[in-house]
């Protein structure tokens, strides 16, 4: 399990594109469970309460990156490499992790709590200073995005 964890945190660290996270649990006993979604120093955790049919990120960060945990609902989202644009459905209990430097849009279909965990410090002037706005999807062209983009289980 500690192998598989360590593989997991390197492939993370010199990743150049978005993946889905495996969640590891920890320990398992008639007490209940505890799930890792994040081992990592992070400098900001929020709760980001997304309604039905709405956007958000349509960004990329110079040098943050973030874990995205569905805690409810889903998480439609789109990232783009070197021109190409890809998609993954992220459902409750299944976590992204976003690196620095990667175009990224999220939409969801219907309403999403999400757990985010980031690398840099969530205020006004820090966040502002590291974000990229480029707009990736809107809800004009959100369906042919989907349909065009490059599907990732």
């Amino acid at each position: 399990m500690i192998l598989n964890y360590l593989n997991q945190f390197i492939k993370l660290m010199y990743s150049t594109k978005s993946i889905k996270i495996k969640n590891i649990t920890r320990s398992k006993d008639r007490r209940g469970s505890i799930l890792s979604i994040v081992d990592e120093q992070v400098k900001n955790v929020s709760i980001i309460n997304c309604l039905p049919k709405t956007i958000r990120s349509n960004h990329s960060h110079k040098k943050d990156w973030h874990y995205m945990y569905v805690l409810e609902g889903v998480m439609e989202y789109f990232f783009v490499i070197k021109n190409e644009t890809y998609f993954m459905r992220i459902k409750k209990g299944e976590n992204v992790f976003t690196p620095p430097r990667e175009l990224h849009a999220t939409y969801f279909p219907v309403k999403t709590v999400l757990l985010v965990s980031s690398k840099n410090p969530r205020d006004r002037k820090t966040y502002e200073k590291d974000t990229i706005r480029e707009k990736l999807i809107d809800l004009k062209n959100y369906k042919s995005m989907k349909k065009s983009a490059k599907k990732i289980k």
